[in-house]
């Protein structure tokens, strides 16, 4: 009998195994992680000093630990605005609430508009009106009304805010 040999499939080349890789940060990131860090040390350094006997309150050395806290806080704002971390105008960037008028048509479909609060008062006050339109009003429905609108209307609730 013959002897058949066996040949071993090729063996392909092992790929190396792939290591999770850093995250690495770009230029921008590490001087803004680097500004963080400088800001939280020299502040934890200003408010330990604060701490301490000399500073304590009306001294002139507390005046000016605080002016330089102060002054501090500025800067630091300043700077990450100027990167690009926070946006140049904070309050315009948010809004507190979202109002929206919505009109309903005879086949069911609803149409949502945006609208501020000075808007929807306006639409309110039109709307109202032109559900009065045909009503006989007495002069002393008039008076009733005008006595509820100071009482519980927009004009009560305004002044409270004052």
């Amino acid at each position: 009998m013959e002897e058949q040999q066996t040949v071993a499939p090729e063996e392909a080349p092992k790929a190396k195994r792939a290591y999770k890789q850093r995250l690495s940060k770009t230029d921008a990131e590490k001087a803004i992680t680097q500004l963080q860090v400088m800001h939280r040390y020299i502040k934890k350094d200003i408010l330990t000093a604060l701490k301490s006997k000399e500073c304590n309150p009306g001294t002139n050395s507390r005046l000016a630990y605080l002016k330089a806290l102060q002054q501090l806080e500025i800067d630091y704002v300043e700077q990450i605005t100027k990167m690009g971390v926070l946006p140049k105008n904070v309050a315009s960037q948010t809004q507190t609430q979202y109002i929206f008028k919505a009109h309903v048509g005879k086949g069911g479909s609803v149409q949502t508009t945006p609208v501020n609060t000075k808007q929807l008062h306006e639409i309110e006050r039109a709307e109202a009106r032109e559900c009065r339109k045909g009503m006989a009003d007495s002069p002393e429905d008039e008076a009733i009304r005008a006595q509820f609108e100071a009482q519980y209307g927009d004009g009560a609730v305004q002044e409270a805010k004052e």
